[in-house]
């Protein structure tokens, strides 16, 4: 059985003073809350990232976040592309 991609978290972006936005792949609002384990998985196993670049523009115009507020918030990609499905459906659990 194949995972659903479009609920599998694949960025966790953390903004001051809002909650955090958990995103899929294609960088969609998958939800507006982060448990505690997936905070924490994020900071030990995700890349930092930036979303300061073009390939996040639709998510912060959707967003309303201004170019200056994109350079310091911090975001991690969660999945690498290695993951077993197995390992996807734990993600996506947390």
């Amino acid at each position: 059985m194949q995972s659903d991609r479009t609920e599998i978290p694949y960025y966790l972006v953390l903004r001051a003073g809002c909650l955090p936005y958990v995103l899929n792949a294609d960088r969609h609002v998958v939800r507006r809350e982060a448990s505690p384990l997936l905070r924490a998985f994020a900071r030990a196993q995700g890349a930092p990232t930036s979303i300061a670049d073009d390939a996040w523009n639709a998510f912060s115009g959707s967003e309303a976040i201004l170019l200056i507020e994109r350079a310091q918030m911090r975001a991690y990609a969660l999945v690498r592309g290695t993951e077993s499905e197995h390992q996807l459906r734990l993600l996506a659990a947390l």
